[in-house]
């Protein structure tokens, strides 16, 4: 086995640190050390992972049967915290940190560009990914003593970029995880191409409201959580068809939220796909062969921009916002797409460029003021080249108007070994 881990932005003056965490070996290896970094980062032991027998036997079963690249990880995971991975009072199947309950917030937003549209012909995945940058007793508005409130750090301070090069199956890939070690995808692609994100469905949340069934603890579900989905489609997927059919097969639960994702492979041919609000049906929305955009709202209910609702900008109506500002922008550029266009585009639908927009009406200026959202990064895959790049928020400064500046990195690029 062969890890590599460098560090980005560690210092008291940036909002996150970046960890670039590369593991070549089996499976059982990359469970192994990331469950070493869990327990030495982290604090992680035994008792994190205590659960019921019965779910716990049956989440066992469920990935060996459906998921053994997944299966030989937790054997991994398993032997570092010296269990028996057949011992069902322990569920080492998760490694959860820095955990959150979600409150309405801020989502993201992503557009697929087919290699037909671009000047270098090929396929391009841009990403925004709009989170709070609170920490948990802010989040969650606890009312704690201010010697543990000012330890605390956000939420999303310190993602990592994860790529992995296993040796007994599965896919190579590249993806950014967060809340999960072991299988927090957030967006990531493939050494066959295929390229991933996922999305906040901000309508099923409210529509959810006090019924939203979380799983903050051991979970009494069987399946994926909403970012294992996809981490299970980077393994093994290399075709959009393969990645259809693994969604309509497979099991999937949310452990915070409800969640819609993107899916794009190599040859320019990518899909959107959303379950309804009650989880009842699934839905499929296929590209045309132009650019498809993605924000926070069912696509599927709101296909076109004569469903979408009107009136004043808002934080319940942004996502709406995000992806109209995106569709005009992308509808009246005539030449191929160049890579600074694509960063431009989602410039133009980032948080604080909302804000601004929100802050010309009086009656919502201060809303946006006080809106913790920020987009945390920005992240754009290409396909052909296998390489990623990604520009992250570190901070801002607060001027004596008001205003705020952001602080954001230079984009980090990264490439996938063929």
């Amino acid at each position: 086995m062969h890890v590599n881990e460098q560090t980005f932005f560690d210092g008291p003056d940036s909002f996150m640190t970046i960890h670039h965490l590369t593991i070549r070996g089996t499976n059982f290896q990359i469970g192994q050390k990331l469950a070493e970094l869990a327990i030495e980062r982290y604090g992680q032991s035994p008792s994190h992972h205590i659960a019921n027998p019965v779910y716990a036997k049956a989440r066992r079963i469920y990935l060996q049967r459906n998921y053994p690249i997944h299966w030989e990880r937790v054997r991994g995971v398993a032997a570092a915290f010296g269990l028996d991975p057949d011992d069902d009072r322990y569920d080492p199947t998760i490694l959860w940190y820095k955990l959150y309950v979600p409150v309405p917030a801020m989502g993201c937003s992503v557009v697929y560009y087919p290699p037909s549209t671009t000047a270098s012909s090929s396929g391009y995945l841009s990403r925004n990914y709009d989170f709070s940058i609170g920490t948990m007793a802010e989040v969650m508005q606890m009312p704690l003593p201010p010697e543990i409130r000012n330890r605390m750090s956000p939420v999303m301070s310190e993602p990592y970029i994860m790529e992995w090069y296993p040796e007994d199956g599965g896919y190579a890939s590249l993806a950014i995880h967060a809340f999960d070690t072991l299988s927090g995808t957030l967006d990531g692609f493939n050494s066959a191409g295929l390229v991933v994100s996922i999305m906040a469905d901000e309508e099923a949340i409210a529509e959810l409201g006090p019924n939203l069934e979380l799983h903050p603890g051991p979970p009494q579900a069987i399946g994926h959580h909403e970012l294992q989905v996809m981490r299970f489609l980077l393994d093994t997927c290399a075709t959009t068809d393969e990645a259809k059919e693994a969604l309509l097969t497979v099991k999937q639960y949310y452990a915070f939220v409800p969640c819609h994702y993107i899916v794009a492979d190599r040859a320019g041919n990518s899909f959107i796909y959303e379950n309804s609000t009650g989880r009842n049906i699934q839905h499929i929305i296929d590209s045309t062969g132009r650019p498809q955009v993605v924000t926070n709202f069912q696509i599927h209910k709101h296909p076109t921009s004569d469903k979408m609702p009107k009136g004043a900008l808002t934080l319940e109506t942004n996502a709406f916002w995000r992806y109209q500002t995106l569709v005009d922008r992308i509808s009246e550029h005539t030449d191929p797409f160049t890579l600074e266009d694509l960063k431009t585009n989602n410039a133009c639908v980032n948080i604080m460029k909302l804000f601004e927009e929100m802050s010309s009406d009086p009656a919502y200026g201060s809303i946006a003021a006080n809106e913790q959202s920020r987009t945390l990064w920005h992240s754009l895959y290409d396909q052909q080249a296998g390489t990623a790049e990604f520009c992250f928020y570190l901070g801002e400064k607060a001027h004596a108007d008001g205003t705020l500046t952001e602080h954001r990195s230079d984009y980090l690029r990264f490439a996938l070994e063929a």
